[in-house]
């Protein structure tokens, strides 16, 4: 009998675990905005698959509570971004998205009230294995930039100049790799 607790049918079983490096964020930015696509995915530093909590609704019977399944929430999505000294064209970009949402000084939506809809996009970010293929998909639906962080700047710091910034969204979509990959 084959000793299922050994190191041998660990490795045998291991399929060499994902990286945390290994992930491609697709953004689709709002009509108006000039942030081109192919550039902002390759400068997002860091990410993570959204977080999605599931609250209870707990009602009396007979002296005990009984739980529910209630309604979905899902946590703003952090990204992390390398700020690009040529252009600074994802912050410069972000910041305009915002604008279109609520003006700085107009407070209004550009537009008019109901145009805020088209200024919800989606964005996907996909994990990839070792060999740059798509382990899942997670999409985004009705995203938009609910913070833009500070950009710090400071003569000590010897590395590259960095943002982070928050998304807010409606739902996601969750696709594995037996979707792609064909």
């Amino acid at each position: 009998m084959a000793n299922n607790n050994s190191i041998t049918t660990f490795k045998e079983g291991f399929l060499g675990g994902t990286r945390a490096n290994r992930f491609v964020v697709e953004p689709i930015w709002p009509t108006g905005i000039n942030v081109p696509a192919e550039d902002s995915s390759f400068k997002m530093v860091s990410a993570s698959l959204p977080a999605s909590t599931m609250n209870t609704i707990s009602v009396p019977y007979r002296g005990r509570l009984i739980n529910f399944a209630g309604d979905r929430m899902y946590a703003p999505w952090n990204v992390g971004i390398y700020d690009d000294n040529n252009t600074n064209s994802i912050w410069k970009g972000l910041h305009q998205w915002a604008e279109f949402m609520d003006g700085h000084y107009t407070h209004k939506v550009k537009d008019n009230d109901f145009s805020y809809k088209k200024f919800q996009t989606t964005w996907r970010m996909k994990q990839l294995d070792a060999n740059g293929l798509v382990l899942k998909t997670i999409t985004l639906y009705k995203c938009w930039p609910s913070v833009v962080d500070e950009i710090s700047l400071n003569m000590a710091e010897p590395g590259f100049v960095g943002f982070s910034t928050t998304l807010t969204f409606d739902y996601i979509k969750i696709q594995d790799k037996e979707n792609y990959n064909r």
